[in-house]
């Protein structure tokens, strides 16, 4: 009988299904973990905190290797938080080479899928737009258009990936996102140069 067929089927799948159930709920776990890492990597950044800074960010890889190795078994559970982390990894990867010169993480490096990497890069423009505004609170308006001009440079090439959003998911909005943060970084380097020729005058 068909019912006899569908038992023998389920039965057959049961052991895979649970297997999948607890790859996801440590999936959860582990990305969670990647993203509070990398998050604390930028941070630590921000500060100058260089040693610390690398030492989150080491965990974080670690992380998302494992996320990897979850992947590899189910690749169906690479949504959600796992493709935040992949983005957050990404994010912190152009922010330690941004502050401290460290050489800069590419996807191969991580193991990562490209899409989720060049929408983390597109996401490290308002952490250096952050750099920016500080640089300027500390009265340093040539090295805030130093980092403008590289705030520049990185909108000019995530610009030229401006692809259907089917293709790479959210970046378009990233890219228009990119766009507003210049415009207001422009206009604070600008201000700032117009008093501080006032102010020598």
């Amino acid at each position: 009988m068909f019912s006899d067929q569908l038992n023998d089927y389920v039965n057959s799948i049961e052991d895979r299904l649970k297997a999948r159930f607890e790859s996801r709920e440590k999936l959860i776990q582990v990305s969670r973990e990647a993203i509070r890492y990398s998050g604390e990597t930028i941070s630590l950044s921000h500060r100058g905190r260089k040693q610390e800074a690398l030492e989150k960010y080491s965990k974080a890889k670690e992380k998302i290797q494992e996320i990897n190795s979850i992947i590899q078994s189910f690749p169906e559970l690479l949504f959600g938080d796992v493709g935040t982390a992949y983005q957050e990894i990404s994010e912190a990867a152009v922010v330690l080479s941004f502050y401290f010169g460290v050489p800069l993480d590419l996807p191969l490096d991580l193991g990562i899928p490209d899409i989720y990497y060049v929408t983390g890069i597109a996401d490290a423009i308002g952490e250096m737009r952050r750099a920016t505004l500080e640089t300027l609170r500390k009265g340093d308006s040539s090295k805030a258009k130093e980092i403008l001009d590289e705030m520049e440079n990185l909108y000019d090439i995530i610009w030229k990936l401006e692809y259907p959003k089917s293709l790479v998911p959210g970046l378009r909005q990233k890219i228009d996102a990119m766009r507003r943060v210049l415009e207001e970084t422009r206009h604070d380097v600008f201000l700032s140069e117009i008093v501080g020729k006032l102010n020598n005058t």
